[in-house]
């Protein structure tokens, strides 16, 4: 594992009283098996497990994957950790010194700790990604091509042209539809090739404006069918996964399952904003064919004239 005693876990957990690593020492493993694994592989999860890093960048990456493990295995700890469980049932200490939290508290502890996870492996992926050359068990993996698999493949990237309150569970949560709408409104206008190639790093100005206004494309189009979603919020805040919407926020929160005149304006606009992002990019795409020469532009298909009348159908 990454995390080997209690005074790593120190370092990245802010908590008052002590943190036994007896105790989480089965959310450590649970934690990097569920959530680090997935996104970077078995090859770099064990690089990470050396305790001889000198790489100052290596070392850098190792650290904030420690930061993620630490505070997924406390989010996963909490409900355990919060009663005594033995041979005489399940039980909830209390006494004149120490009481229970409520259940509000509960909720926005495990709502920090899920929060701080999320963000710290939105930087360590970040973080990896501009280093190719020192993960390159990362970089040579499948997991590298399933994290670069949408256009839109981040969550700052998401965040920068609609705000989720850079939420990678939020983010998470919105990749399907995302996948969605580059095969209905992406793919077929620009071509197969071309989009895949833009999900790389691009170094040419002009492919750099085309990935951008078709990256905020898909992001107006990823919030137009998001709107009748009942697994998100919208209000004029941004986009919360309805999981960060606790009971008690309903009354300062728009959570109201209803379509209303808001989340119909927000849906007509983002069609509209899709739309155009679209055509600027297919402007600059179709004016140089130089700079993007996988796009090939579709012949105009034929149109038949149909002649209908009462016995026959000519053409």
């Amino acid at each position: 594992m990454i995390i080997k005693d209690t005074a790593t876990l120190r370092k990245y957990l802010s908590i008052n009283g002590s943190v036994d690593y007896d105790n989480l020492a089965p959310y450590i493993r649970k934690a990097e098996r569920i959530f680090l694994k997935p996104v970077i592989g078995k090859a770099q999860l064990t690089v990470f497990e050396n305790d001889n890093i000198t790489d100052e960048i290596v070392k850098e990456a190792q650290e904030i994957a420690q930061e993620v493990v630490a505070n997924y295995a406390y989010f996963l700890y909490l409900p355990i950790g919060a009663v005594q469980v033995s041979d005489n049932g399940i039980h909830v200490v209390e006494n004149e010194h120490t009481k229970s939290a409520s259940d509000k508290q509960f909720k926005e502890l495990q709502r920090s700790f899920i929060k701080s996870a999320h963000e710290a492996l939105d930087e360590l992926l970040s973080f990896m990604e501009v280093s190719a050359d020192k993960f390159i068990e990362w970089f040579n993996s499948e997991y590298l091509t399933i994290y670069k698999d949408l256009l839109v493949h981040k969550t700052d990237i998401f965040n920068e042209y609609y705000y989720i309150f850079n939420s990678r569970q939020t983010f998470i949560a919105l990749k399907p539809t995302i996948r969605v709408v580059e095969d209905r409104f992406i793919k077929s206008p620009i071509g197969f090739e071309l989009l895949e190639d833009l999900k790389n790093n691009q170094t040419d100005a002009q492919r750099k404006e085309v990935k951008k206004l078709l990256q905020q494309s898909v992001v107006a189009f990823t919030v137009m069918l998001t709107v009748e979603n009942g697994m998100f919020v919208l209000d004029a805040k941004g986009m919360h996964m309805r999981f960060d919407v606790l009971p008690y926020e309903k009354t300062i929160t728009n959570v109201n399952l209803k379509i209303n005149d808001f989340l119909l304006r927000t849906k007509d606009n983002k069609k509209i904003e899709g739309e155009e992002y679209l055509k600027m990019a297919m402007k600059i795409i179709k004016e140089n064919p130089d700079k993007f020469p996988e796009y090939t532009e579709k012949e105009a298909t034929g149109s038949i004239s149909l002649t209908k009348t009462k016995s026959i159908v000519g053409l």
